[in-house]
């Protein structure tokens, strides 16, 4: 009788370890997905000159109550790293484009200002 009762027990441990581990992933996959929505969200604003934007800010604008901020931040430093360089500034300076306010947080701000300003003036 022990033995069977040993054995039931185990397999209800088992049962319920696979059952705990089958949904982790779903929750997993979630969190990457909206962490990947959120750093998507960064890198286009960054990378089409937007400033960075606060949570309420983001919220509203995409409907989302909860914000992943580190995901945003993320993608919004490798946005500014596309487009925060001076061949890609002037260029917007001899479009007759604004200096792009996602630049003026960079290192290099003040230089690419000075660029963009050169260009912007001929």
């Amino acid at each position: 009788m022990k033995n069977i009762t040993i054995i039931l027990l185990a397999g209800w441990l088992v049962g319920c370890s696979a059952a705990a581990s089958e949904s982790a992933p779903a929750d997993a996959s979630e969190t990457t997905e909206r962490s990947s929505v959120w750093f998507d969200v960064g890198y286009k604003e960054a990378a089409e000159g937007s400033g960075v934007k606060d949570n309420a800010s983001l919220s509203e604008w995409y409907g989302e109550a909860e914000v992943n901020r580190t995901a945003y931040l993320e993608g919004y430093a490798k946005g500014q790293a596309e487009l925060c360089q001076e061949d890609k500034v002037t260029a917007l300076a001899q479009e007759k484009k604004p200096f792009p306010a996602s630049c003026d947080s960079v290192d290099s701000a003040e230089s690419l200002r000075q660029a963009w300003q050169q260009h912007a003036d001929h």
